[in-house]
């Protein structure tokens, strides 16, 4: 299961990834108009489509300066396993901080936000929260 966690962090720093490849010419958009552009909406569904195939739901959304990476994994958990999964998460964060900071900051550039702050949050089948993170443009 901890292979499964880290596969799915690996994951959104692959989204985030394809989301600067689709960066605006001339005028930047907001945030929100990047993430509800039609291309973007393509490479969000692909991504999504994948998750779900693997048994973990996944969303996306953008709000103000917030772009977030919801998970959720198909099973339930008890405050132990819980743990254990926060634990496992939060070890494997250190590993893609920068990658996820990069991101943020290349989005940023993207779009006429001033600060976009990247959200990533674990839950289980039962919407408990097994962790959360957030990486701003600003470092």
């Amino acid at each position: 299961m901890k292979k499964r966690i880290v596969s799915l962090a690996m994951a959104a720093c692959l989204v985030l990834s394809m989301m600067v490849t689709l960066s605006a010419c001339g005028g930047k958009p907001t945030l929100e108009e990047y993430y509800n552009s039609d291309a973007m909406q393509t490479i969000i569904t692909a991504a999504v489509s994948q998750y779900e195939a693997q048994g973990v739901a996944c969303s996306v959304t953008a709000s103000g300066d917030e772009l977030r990476y919801d998970f959720t994994i198909d099973i339930q958990t008890t405050e132990e396993e819980r743990a254990i999964y926060a634990e496992t998460l939060e070890s494997q964060m250190p590993a893609d901080y920068q990658e996820f900071i990069d991101e943020a900051k290349s989005i940023k550039e993207s779009v006429s936000n001033e600060t976009v702050t990247v959200v990533v949050t674990y839950y289980d089948a039962d919407a408990n929260v097994l962790y959360t993170q957030s990486y701003s443009s600003d470092g």
